[in-house]
């Protein structure tokens, strides 16, 4: 995959130390997805326009080293089913956003530790949650990678990165 033509059109104008990290944030935001709850990627694409969430959705900002902001989206399911994965039982619908919430954080944050590890400093800002029908934009262009979780729970991953 390459990260540095996708984010610019066919064209390979970023550094490679942009290129590299952005994809290092990619692969630690899906490991640690996978740490948590097991899902199955697809390709990541290119996305221009809005986002429509219709569900759930918690966005983390990055700064540091890499600017830019992590979304990741889903169906109450894909939350449910993370949330019985990490503590064993059923949240109710009041513990779900909340919940929503404390997964974004814990996957951004062993993201953060995993680039750390890597040379790559960021940091990463309070959790922001989201609920309902709600168009999300603000960045010229993101990466998207969907994602299935076991039973056809699926959600997605949104990585926009400002890229200089």
């Amino acid at each position: 995959m390459m990260i540095g033509k996708l984010l610019n059109g066919g064209k390979a104008e970023m550094t490679s130390l942009n290129t590299s990290s952005i994809l290092a944030l990619l692969n630690a935001t899906l490991t640690s997805i996978n740490g948590l709850v097991t899902v199955t990627t697809e390709q990541p694409s290119l996305v221009h326009a809005h986002i429509l969430q219709t569900d759930y959705s918690v966005l983390i900002g990055v700064t540091g080293a890499l600017r830019g902001r992590l979304l990741i989206l889903g169906e109450s399911s894909v939350f449910m089913k993370a949330g019985f994965a990490m503590y064993g039982m059923t949240l109710s619908q009041d513990m779900l956003e909340s919940f929503v919430g404390e997964f974004g954080n814990s996957v951004a944050g062993h993201a953060a530790t995993k680039l750390y590890e890597q040379g790559i400093k960021i940091d990463i800002t309070p959790p922001t949650t989201m609920t309902g029908q709600v168009k999300l934009g603000g960045f010229n262009k993101a990466l998207q990678v969907p994602f299935q979780m076991d039973g056809g729970a699926s959600g997605q991953l949104v990585l926009a990165v400002e890229v200089s």
